[in-house]
């Protein structure tokens, strides 16, 4: 089973781009973060030609989760976050999740610490499946370690102390980020970043102990950020056995 998790920025605005990574890699679940559409607008003509089963929840222009999969969708849940930030359902014999962090905006801000609570209500919602086959991807918003971030010594928004301390929580109950040493994710839309490789690595998947059993492998998917208009995140991939 092929997994890919991607924050599409604005699913409509990549819909091409979309299709093409469907074409390239055939993944059997998608899980997308900052969709950035009303429910009613999602584009589901073009993702159901496709042979995708889709459950999402969106927001007006910002946030929104979906989860597309070529087996059935069950046990479809939202209410983790008031926000459209959180996706979860049980497809082809697994549980999914598909995570949108807060950003935060800056340290010491009080969406800062609105995002510090996210985190930590999040381990507690993890706890819950710890014994499952689960597989939770998406746009965690924070690098978990100082080579996550092209700024040497950076302790800014999504590399400070709290935040990852935050994010440890996941690691503390077991579940593991395996593509730890693929690289950056995201690069600024500035000319020049993604081609000097200025990054962050703030998306990720994080793994129950039964999932890390069944894990293959996966890689970031640095291609498509070289797509015209593309997202400022690249896909990423995890393969189970």
């Amino acid at each position: 089973m092929k997994i890919i998790s991607w924050n599409v920025n604005s699913i409509r605005a990549r819909i091409e781009n979309f299709l093409e990574i469907a074409k390239r890699e055939s993944p059997d679940v998608f899980l997308l973060q900052e969709t950035r559409v009303e429910d009613a607008l999602f584009p589901i003509e073009y993702l159901e030609n496709l042979g995708y089963n889709i459950a999402f929840r969106g927001q007006k222009a910002r946030n929104g989760v979906a989860i597309l999969s070529k087996y059935q969708l069950e046990e479809v849940n939202g209410d983790f976050s008031e926000e459209a930030r959180y996706l979860e359902a049980f497809t082809g014999g697994i549980f999914v999740a598909s995570v949108y962090v807060p950003n935060g905006k800056e340290v010491e801000a009080p969406q800062y610490f609105q995002k510090l609570d996210f985190l930590r209500n999040l381990r507690d919602k993890f706890l819950n499946f710890k014994d499952d086959i689960f597989i939770a991807g998406g746009d965690y918003n924070v690098a978990p370690y100082p080579k996550d971030i092209y700024i040497s010594a950076y302790d800014g928004i999504a590399g400070s102390q709290l935040e990852r301390e935050a994010l440890k929580g996941l690691r503390d109950i077991g579940y593991k980020d395996p593509l730890e040493n693929q690289g950056f994710t995201w690069w600024s839309y500035r000319r020049y970043d993604f081609k000097k490789d200025n990054g962050f690595r703030i998306d990720q998947f994080y793994l129950s102990p039964l999932a890390q059993e069944l894990f293959r492998g996966g890689k970031v998917l640095r291609y498509a950020r070289e797509f015209n208009k593309p997202s400022d995140h690249a896909p990423i991939s995890c393969e189970l056995k």
